[in-house]
């Protein structure tokens, strides 16, 4: 029954994160699909900023989920989100297009991605939070890292789909199938949820009497406010240097840059995401063996020679750019996903991890390509929207020396 706990947790992520990469691989047609006529550039600009305004129902399903999860277990929680993602999924595949009921289109494109979201939030911080406490401690970063690795599998899986759907000569009709496809898998999650057992940790913290229990979410957040600031800047530079390299930028040198062509584009999102994949599980083996510290700082410090070299030759080095600093991605970000779970009390744990996630993806991650492509529209510069990626570095830099140095550590109390 424990295994079956974790594949049924491995699988949902694949399929759940199948949903959210399909999304955004997928810009430039559902551009065309669900916005009025438009040049490509202006399309992308207001799809991305619809992107970026879907994430304003992330900290809603956080609030919500979160408590389900400390009040009533992380599988209560999962169970309910998986729901909720399947129906906003497969509604998305049958919706008519722009020219069919015309501002409708895009208000339902809108309303499914912020019902996805907020499902998402209950969902996969709850489900990284649940591998973790049943892994135990000596092996949370390396079952994080697995989750990561689901989690790329599920992009991966999105990306082929979407190439081939692509490739064939019903491009404007065959993108429904890749959602609708995803949609079904989810069902297949709904039937397998009665295998899944609550985590060992949970069950144990939820019998005792402590003092959050009966705290305001008020109380909380404002008990917690130096670890929740420092999670936020983490969690949502984080994703915004993952919607940098696998969302945004090979749209962007596509569209933009001209410098490769749209299956070249694919390919390079392919690669990318697959690099990811098998090095979370490599960075999640490397923390729990070695020294996560001194792992997510060497890290960092590569990426900022690697953006720097970039900067430098610009469109020389941009793919090969690009391939590197995916390669060291994970051996920051998966511990540092342990490290943030770990400050926080387990009775409070899904609130406060799920509310900064939302909280840094509404302000950093999600509106990482909005922005990068605001200032491709204003001023034109390859070096700027670098620019913006070095800042995504820099932040991190900054957030991870103030966490080491306060040392926060694990309280069964706060």
């Amino acid at each position: 029954m424990k295994h079956s706990s974790f594949l049924i947790a491995f699988l949902t992520t694949i399929i759940r994160y199948y949903d959210y990469a399909l999304f955004g691989l997928s810009a430039a047609i559902l551009s065309k699909n669900f916005l009025p006529v438009a040049s490509d550039d202006i399309q992308l600009l207001v799809f991305f900023s619809l992107f970026s305004t879907s994430v304003s129902a992330r900290p809603i399903g956080s609030i919500i989920f979160g408590f389900i999860s400390d009040k009533y277990g992380r599988t209560v929680s999962i169970k309910i989100s998986v729901i909720l993602a399947t129906i906003s999924t497969i509604i998305l595949s049958i919706t008519p297009n722009y020219i069919n009921i015309g501002v409708y289109a895009t208000i339902i494109l809108l309303f499914c991605r912020m019902i996805f979201i907020m499902s998402l939030a209950g969902e996969i911080d709850s489900i990284r939070i649940y591998v973790a406490e049943k892994a135990g401690i000596g092996h949370r970063n390396v079952a994080n890292g697995i989750i990561s690795f689901c989690s790329q599998l599920g992009a991966l899986l999105a990306a082929t789909v979407y190439h081939f759907s692509m490739s064939s000569g019903y491009a404007d009709y065959s993108w429904r199938w890749t959602f609708i496809f995803g949609g079904v898998m989810s069902v297949l999650i709904i039937v397998m949820r009665r295998y899944f057992q609550e985590s060992e940790e949970f069950l144990y913290y939820k019998s005792r009497p402590l003092k959050t229990n009966y705290l305001t979410p008020w109380q909380i957040i404002r008990n917690n406010s130096g670890k929740l600031i420092t999670a936020i800047l983490i969690s949502g530079c984080c994703g915004g240097v993952y919607h940098f390299l696998i969302i945004f930028f090979g749209t962007f040198l596509v569209k933009m840059v001209l410098i490769i062509s749209p299956i070249e584009a694919q390919i390079m999102n392919i690669i990318l995401i697959s690099i990811y994949a098998v090095m979370s599980v490599l960075a999640g083996f490397c923390a729990d063996k070695i020294n996560a510290k001194k792992q997510i700082i060497f890290s960092l410090i590569l990426s900022l020679l690697t953006i720097c070299v970039m900067q430098y030759l610009l469109q020389i080095s941009l793919i090969w750019g690009a391939i590197i600093l995916i390669t060291l991605t994970p051996f920051y970000v998966v511990p540092l996903q342990i490290i943030l779970q770990s400050i926080f009390a387990t009775n409070i744990k899904t609130r406060m991890y799920s509310f900064s996630h939302s909280l840094g993806s509404m302000l950093f991650s999600s509106t990482t390509p909005f922005f990068c492509m605001l200032l491709w529209q204003y001023f034109h510069s390859l070096a700027i929207v670098l620019g913006f990626f070095m800042m995504l570095i820099m932040i991190i830099c900054g957030a991870v020396w103030y966490l080491f140095k306060s040392k926060y550590i694990y309280l069964e109390e706060v």
